[in-house]
């Protein structure tokens, strides 16, 4: 080491220094050495890319290399860099082990001049000589080094500079897809060849709730639970409606329609919640097909296999609606003494039946005519017009009851149901319903997440059972909102 010595026209100097010690500090103070020193304590001196210098009088000058030269010397001998000499000596006393194998020469390529170096020092500096490791073949890596002695904290304090977890997740997660039963050969070849790549996917399944819809349960250092078995073990152990829900999510990937800058990504925007509602559409798809009376079933999407062509279209759910409320009223007319049956369920009816609320009383004129509208819809022609106009009833009800209050209602629905919290929050009969209302997710029907989502979002179409559902949610909140205030 001592017959090396620093180039003073290094590139990386952009001053002349006078010295070998000025050099020094310079590189010390703005070339990052420091860290050069503590990695090269940290992992050993590796000679795969050694320094070339050129002959000067009895010494030899580093043209190339002269970070890792400088880390050396200043580990051999602190008093060299002042300024940092109580740094090395505590990264000499945190590696104090690694310290006592520190090389006291190291291989070196002579170059006959400066000139004949100048080449190929500007190769390594100007180009990339070695190409990088993608995400993928990092995450791959750092998942081969675990093993029965080494744990992801192993490797952490291994690589303290590293996203460990992170890149146990991605090698995770494409071992677990490549368990996945897929019914699609082609999605299976998709999912584990170089076409998806981890550094995209990531962005759906560092998503709790995306992760929890494919069956995917992470520990807190980037393993799939149950840790007992291997991912391609827990996905092959998948029941049918996940495998589906993956299908369904790599289908749109290898489409194109879901990438690293979507909407449905964003953790509690409304695409995420209507892409968790189709993902979930999909698992009761494969459970359960639709009933003649509840028209297009609980799919309000189509899934991922079949398509609109297996569904049959409004008219013909209209007709099955009709056929079904004839064939009841007719079994009502051979009853004995003739008499006719009771009126026929609500959800066997193809509009939404509002007897048991009294809008008629003390509703205005233009709330009344909301009633009276929403009342007419077909759910099977129209779900989403029902749906939103069943939004517009219960914003409209809240206004018009506290209109005339010391609290009037204001701004969206949001904002209306806050104050019908506040009002009526601890009311016993009402607590339940307002709770789902104003805080249930895109998923509880009649909630002010699901109205939004139907609002706002254009892949969503609810289905005629969902819009009864959320007419059933409201029906006692919109009872008591249909009469007079309480009093101050």
């Amino acid at each position: 080491m001592e017959d090396l010595m620093l180039d003073l026209d290094n590139y990386r100097i952009p001053v002349r220094q006078d010295d070998e010690n000025a050099a020094l500090n310079y590189l010390f103070a703005s070339e990052e050495v420091l860290e050069a020193a503590r990695m090269i304590l940290r992992d050993g001196y590796f000679d795969n890319e050694v320094p070339i210098v050129v002959r000067d009088g009895s010494r030899l000058t580093v043209l190339e290399g002269n970070r890792r030269v400088s880390a050396l010397k200043a580990l051999q001998d602190p008093d060299l860099v002042p300024d940092h000499r109580e740094q090395i000596l505590a990264l000499k006393k945190r590696y104090a082990i690694e310290a006592q194998d520190l090389p006291t020469s190291v291989r070196v390529i002579i170059a006959p001049s400066r000139e004949a170096a100048a080449p190929h020092v500007a190769r390594l500096h100007t180009t990339v000589p070695k190409k990088r490791w993608s995400r993928d073949q990092q995450a791959k890596y750092y998942y081969s080094l675990l093993g029965p002695t080494t744990t992801v904290e192993d490797l952490k304090a291994a690589y303290p500079g590293v996203s460990v977890t992170r890149f146990i997740k991605m090698a995770v997660m494409r071992s677990f897809l490549s368990g996945v039963k897929f019914s699609d050969r082609t999605l299976h070849e998709y999912v584990t060849g170089d076409q998806l790549a981890m550094s995209s996917f990531e962005y759906a399944f560092k998503q709790p709730s995306i992760a929890e819809a494919m069956g995917a349960h992470f520990t807190r250092d980037g393993l799939l639970t149950p840790t007992n078995k291997t991912p391609e073990q827990i996905a092959a152990g998948l029941p049918q409606a996940q495998r589906e829900a993956i299908e369904y999510l790599m289908a749109e990937f290898r489409a194109g329609r879901l990438n690293t800058r979507s909407l449905e990504f964003r953790k509690g925007s409304q695409d995420q919640q209507a892409l968790l509602v189709r993902m979930a559409r999909v698992e009761s798809a494969s459970s359960s097909a639709p009933t003649p009376n509840a028209p297009g079933g609980a799919t309000g999407v189509p899934d991922s296999k079949h398509g609109d062509a297996e569904r049959p279209d409004a008219a013909t759910q209209a007709k099955r609606g009709a056929a079904g409320s004839a064939s009841i009223k007719g079994l009502g007319s051979g009853r004995k003494g003739g008499s006719e049956r009771g009126p026929n369920h609500p959800d066997t009816r193809d509009h939404l039946v509002l007897t048991g609320l009294d809008y008629a009383t003390h509703a205005g004129a233009n709330l009344q005519r909301r009633y009276q509208e929403l009342r007419k819809l077909s759910l099977s022609d129209t779900p989403v017009a029902a749906a939103i106009l069943l939004r517009a009833v219960l914003e409209s009800t809240i206004k018009f009851h506290f209109e005339g209050t010391s609290t009037p209602a204001s701004g969206e629905l949001k904002q209306c149901m806050a104050l019908v919290k506040k009002v009526y929050g601890d009311d016993k009969s009402l607590r339940q319903a307002i709770n789902k209302v104003d805080s249930g997710d895109a998923m509880t029907q009649g909630s002010v997440s699901w109205f939004n989502l139907i609002a706002h979002s254009a892949d969503t179409v609810p289905a005629p059972k969902e819009v009864r559902d959320a007419l059933a949610l409201l029906e006692p909140l919109l009872r008591r909102l249909l009469r007079p205030p309480v009093s101050p």
